[in-house]
């Protein structure tokens, strides 16, 4: 009796003390996904679905929104730290826990539109056009994952609307966005969105993800996908889908 009452005390103590703990929960500037609103307020369709879930599992947490290499180095080397609207690759496997989706991705090559070249994976390999991407962005990843040379790929600091820029400007050809956030993207930034167009889908298996890092509490973690279980069961939790989106 008194050892299974020991053995219950420390459970409970254990238990008491992670969830006293504050998570925090990383992501970036990414629209529709996640952006601040008028009021500084983390929002977007993927904050909605993440605190949903956090919600459901009673967790105490803190959503900051930070450039993604910082939110991308935080969540792998800190204590008790998530990270979303991340996207679920192969190199990237190996290094956070994966939670739960929250949409597939729809990644496209875009290129100016008054540039009729057609672009193939092919030409892309041959070295035939240039390509730009944002430093310790994804979108760097894919070039490479699609056979662009290392010496064609121009990495520029500034986040968000770099690659974009570089390509508008005519000092790259072709970048590689997600086909909601680029237009999404131009919409808030006052741009013409027809200086670009999509030409060539990527055919990879990935998806935007809610991720652990790897220095996070095992009982946290099965919380937060316990919570995700229990509203899929419910009925209360869908992956979004912007598969329609122009």
């Amino acid at each position: 009796m008194k050892t299974a009452f020991y053995v219950l005390v420390c459970m409970m103590m254990s238990t008491s003390l992670w969830a006293e703990q504050k998570l925090t929960v990383y992501t970036e500037h990414y629209p529709p996904f996640n952006y601040l609103d008028d009021n500084q307020e983390v929002v977007g369709q993927a904050t909605k679905n993440v605190r949903l879930v956090l919600d459901r599992a009673k967790i105490d947490y803190e959503i900051m929104l930070v450039p993604w290499n910082r939110a991308y180095v935080r969540a792998r080397q800190q204590t008790n730290t998530l990270i979303y609207t991340v996207t679920r690759t192969p190199v990237r496997e190996p290094e956070f826990y994966w939670l739960f989706p929250i949409a597939p991705s729809n990644f496209h090559v875009f290129i100016r539109s008054n540039d009729n070249r057609t672009v193939t994976y092919d030409a892309i390999k041959a070295g035939l056009f240039s390509g730009a991407c944002v430093k310790d962005d994804l979108s760097c990843e894919l070039l490479v994952e699609i056979g662009m040379p290392t010496e064609n790929i121009r990495r520029v600091a500034k986040q968000v609307t770099g690659d974009y820029d570089m390509v508008a400007a005519g000092r790259a050809d072709i970048y590689i966005s997600e086909l909601s956030v680029n237009s999404r993207l131009r919409e808030l930034a006052g741009e013409t969105p027809n200086l670009t167009k999509p030409v060539l889908p990527l055919n990879l298996k990935t998806g935007f993800y809610l991720a652990a890092g790897l220095n996070t509490d095992d009982a946290i973690r099965q919380r937060v996908m316990d919570a995700y279980e229990a509203l899929v069961r419910e009925g209360k939790y869908e992956v979004l889908d912007f598969s329609h989106t122009p």
